[in-house]
């Protein structure tokens, strides 16, 4: 019998200034010694606070004021606290008015951060700015680039002294910006000639000045194909494999990827049917997967490919509706046929690829798009009421994360999953975090002030699903809605929660309900 073990998750208490700053100031008044968490005073989950954390060296908290310069520049804010969440230095850069922010990207000593804006009036000119900060000095080295008529950036990655921003183009070729950090200068190479195409993903090797791009290149109308790209820091294209299903049947979606030592790459992603694929040139909608694929580029050229149903997966039923996953046992028994001869389909984001002693791990989370309707009375001609009703978006509801593990021939070692409960966002970005610790995975979320984790090994389930609170500010506080949460890894076993929260407190004199953005430092044992 196996012994369970348990590990805990507690607040790391910490003493640091419980600062308060307005968002649309630049005062930051000192308060006196408070333990857990910082503050500042937020109207509401749309303004702009964000987080960078680098490890052990601290975190970057930046906003956009409603401070002008000049105009057509706004300052932006940027704070640097230390790994104990004590403040160091607080700066503000003007920033075009029209720009926003991206994405960002960490280097041994340096946070990048990417902005974008699409111009004004009738011929608009975009324009970016790849902001650099060198954390330790208080440095800030700006970047800015004029891009070409309807290019966006994507995805943005770090290498030396060179910056490489995938760019995409509406109704174009998607582009590899590769931006010299020294001069500033750019250098933009064209991903698929003149043919329509969108970067899906994109990784810098450290160890050989190498950039990988997966790649969705438009055929037809309604029909793309997946390419894997490699380029040197020149831009000259080394490597340019097709990566295909094979069938005419099966769509090859989304996916990741990840460098084997011999020099080849693993690709793992998601695939459905090629009835339901859209055209390259439509907004971006929902695909939904029917399960995984797995293939390898060797020598420039896809070698293997292996296909998994979602209902080949041990915990599939975790994932799945129960109703959707009994009328599916149904019909296999009625045809006298195995489970994974039918599909269900789910709509995944997937994480990175982690690699770890010749096992390759995917995490993925299920979601699905919620709607509300709304009725409201109108009148016709001759005055007499008749009812109306229109869809409201919620947002995406997070139902599930899965995690399946592969070996280098894309068999399935084992697979777990985790429920997600009371998670709704209208951003479409991971939300689970795994910590790997002593052969076990902690799977783990922030929801509604809560840190919700479980424990697995592989296929069993070392602990379920706990739920550990996030200390508040003050003993009398109490959470009546959080919005935009987040829990990351932040480095070794500690982590960092942050989002909006409105706060009542019945104990404090004056105006006893707050609205703040927050970060708490936490750790697992």
């Amino acid at each position: 019998m196996k012994t369970p073990v348990i590990i805990s998750l507690r607040i790391f208490l910490l003493i640091t200034a419980c600062l308060e700053l307005n968002a649309q100031t630049n005062s930051v008044p000192d308060n006196m010694d408070k333990p857990l968490r910082v503050e500042f005073k937020a109207k509401s989950e749309n303004e702009t606070y964000r987080i960078i954390p680098f490890g052990e060296k601290g975190l970057l908290l930046f906003y956009k004021s409603l401070e002008t310069v000049g105009n057509s520049m706004v300052n932006w804010y940027f704070i640097q606290y230390d790994s104990n969440l004590r403040q160091e230095w607080i700066k503000s850069i003007p920033i075009e008015n029209t720009h926003e922010y991206v994405s960002g990207a960490t280097s041994k000593d340096t946070i990048g951060l990417l902005f974008y804006g699409e111009g004004k009036g009738k011929e608009k000119t975009p324009g970016m700015m790849l902001l650099r900060i060198i954390p330790g000095k208080g440095v800030f080295i700006s970047n800015p680039v004029v891009l070409s008529v309807n290019a966006f950036p994507v995805i943005m990655k770090f290498n030396g002294n060179k910056a490489y921003i995938g760019l995409n183009v509406k109704d174009a070729a998607a582009r590899l910006m590769i931006l010299d950090l020294p001069t500033g200068m750019p250098e933009n190479v064209s991903l698929s000639s003149s043919m329509l195409s969108t970067v899906i993903g994109m990784q810098v090797d450290s160890v050989v000045p190498v950039v990988r791009i997966i790649l969705k290149k438009q055929i037809e109308k309604n029909r793309s194909e997946m390419y894997f790209l490699e380029i040197d820091s020149s831009g000259i294209v080394k490597t340019e494999a097709a990566v295909t299903a094979i069938s005419d049947d099966i769509y090859l979606q989304n996916a990741e990827f990840v460098k084997l030592p011999a020099g080849e790459t693993l690709i793992i992603g998601t695939y459905g049917s090629a009835s339901k694929q859209r055209g390259l040139s439509k907004k971006k909608m929902m695909e939904e997967s029917t399960g995984f694929f797995f293939t390898r580029i060797e020598m420039g050229k896809q070698s293997t490919l292996t296909f998994v149903n979602f209902l080949s997966l041990k915990n599939i039923s975790n994932v799945v509706d129960d109703k959707e996953l009994a009328s599916v046992r149904r019909k296999a028994l009625k045809n006298n046929r195995d489970i994974s001869d039918f599909s269900v389909d789910l709509n995944l984001i997937l994480h990175p690829v982690i690699g770890q002693n010749g096992t390759f791990i995917l995490p993925a989370e299920a979601y699905i798009p919620q709607y509300h309707s709304e009725n409201f009375t109108d009148f016709d001609f001759y005055g007499r009421p008749f009812t109306n009703s229109y869809t409201v978006f919620d947002g995406y509801r997070f139902t599930s994360a899965m995690v399946v593990a592969f070996d280098e021939q894309g068999r399935v070692l084992w697979d777990n999953s985790m429920e997600i409960r009371n998670l709704l966002s209208f951003e479409l970005t991971p939300k689970v975090e795994l910590y790997f610790t002593s052969g076990k995975i902690v799977m783990t979320y922030l929801d509604e002030g809560r840190v919700a984790s479980k424990i697995i090994k592989e296929n069993d389930v070392v602990e379920k699903v706990d739920f550990s609170p996030v200390d508040p500010e003050f003993p009398n506080d109490k959470l009546i809605s959080e919005k935009k949460g987040r829990l990351l890894h932040w480095y070794r076993n500690f982590f960092l929660c942050y989002g909006y929260q409105e706060i009542k407190n019945i104990a404090l004199e004056g105006n006893n309900k707050r609205q703040v953005f927050y970060f708490s430092k936490l750790k697992f044992e």
